[in-house]
């Protein structure tokens, strides 16, 4: 008799321990679908064809933000809610944006910045990176580059000189077909203007 009621507290504490760790993935899978106090991430009616934009420099407006192709920085503003705009050159403003721009700007000194959104940040919303200008460590983030091919990738590249196609990337010894087929929707070649 003393066995029995032993063996029901266990099979009681088996059962609990089931139901906390049911309720656990149960919470983490709705916690999945509330936004985090991160990076706010803006859409707009132009997502799906428009240009993706990060804007820094002020922690209320920061984020990700879709804009029209052509959209300048007075759209991303406006988009942004920032009013405080009319301190800035309106050269400033008028500057039109490409997709994967990091625009930075200063409300003290009125400055706009823009440069390239990080690597990370372009892969993560679906976007490639340059090959010409992507770093060994940025490379190696790329699904399907590892250490070794990205740094065979930088040495053709110090090498060869700049890419003018992502087809390029065939000629470099050991990387085969599969693994370019894998990784070229990752990256582009950038184009310079011709102005």
């Amino acid at each position: 008799m003393k066995g029995r009621p032993r063996a029901i507290q266990q099979l009681y504490g088996a059962v609990g321990i089931m139901i906390v760790v049911a309720l656990v993935y149960a919470v983490r899978g709705v916690l999945r679908y509330v936004p985090s106090a991160g990076v706010p991430v803006v859409s707009s009616r132009w997502e799906r064809d428009g240009i993706a934009v990060e804007l820094v420099g002020d922690r209320d407006h920061g984020g990700i933000y879709f804009l029209p192709r052509g959209a300048t920085v007075s759209a991303l503003f406006d988009e942004a809610g920032i009013h405080t705009a009319a301190g800035f050159k309106g050269a400033d403003l008028a500057g039109a944006l490409r997709a994967g721009d990091r625009v930075s700007f200063d409300t003290v000194g009125y400055r706009v910045t823009i440069g390239e959104m990080s690597a990370s940040t372009r892969l993560a919303l679906g976007m490639p990176i340059d090959l010409n200008t992507a770093t060994l460590e940025e490379l190696i983030i790329i699904p399907g580059i590892g250490r070794k091919t990205a740094s065979k990738i930088v040495r053709f590249r110090e090498k060869m000189g700049p890419f003018s196609e992502i087809e390029t990337l065939k000629r470099i010894k050991g990387l085969g077909k599969k693994q370019y087929d894998k990784i070229k929707r990752h990256l582009f070649v950038d184009r310079p203007s011709s102005s």
